[in-house]
């Protein structure tokens, strides 16, 4: 009897556990690069920060606002400054000084084109 508990078990949890199968991602703004250029080009003291650097893009979690984020890269007194960046509908809804959920310290960078 024992054993048939067992089993009954088994087959019950497996079915509690999800396919694994691929979910498809939504893709992002292609343009997300401009869109952030633009927004940060905005910033009274964007003249300070010298040259940016800007990671890929990718989706927002927890408590981040937005659908998306990229990070923003500048060096300023010698040293690194990250920025979070929040996307929603191909527009910036909201940047800060990033903080640790938004792991930008972790991220790769490239140079970030000024905004025309």
């Amino acid at each position: 009897m024992g054993a048939w508990a067992l089993a009954l078990l088994g087959g019950c949890s497996a079915s509690l556990l999800p396919p694994d199968l691929p979910t498809p991602l939504e893709a992002g703004p292609g343009d997300y690069q401009a869109v952030v250029a633009k927004d940060l080009g905005t910033l009274a003291n964007r003249a300070t920060l010298g040259p940016l650097e800007i990671s890929a893009l990718r989706r927002t979690r927890l408590t981040q606002p937005g659908d998306w984020v990229a990070c923003v890269r500048a060096v300023t007194e010698e040293r690194p400054t990250y920025f979070a960046v929040f996307i929603r509908d191909g527009r910036v809804i909201d940047r800060r000084l990033a903080v640790l959920v938004d792991e930008c310290g972790q991220e790769q960078y490239q140079p970030l084109a000024e905004a025309k």
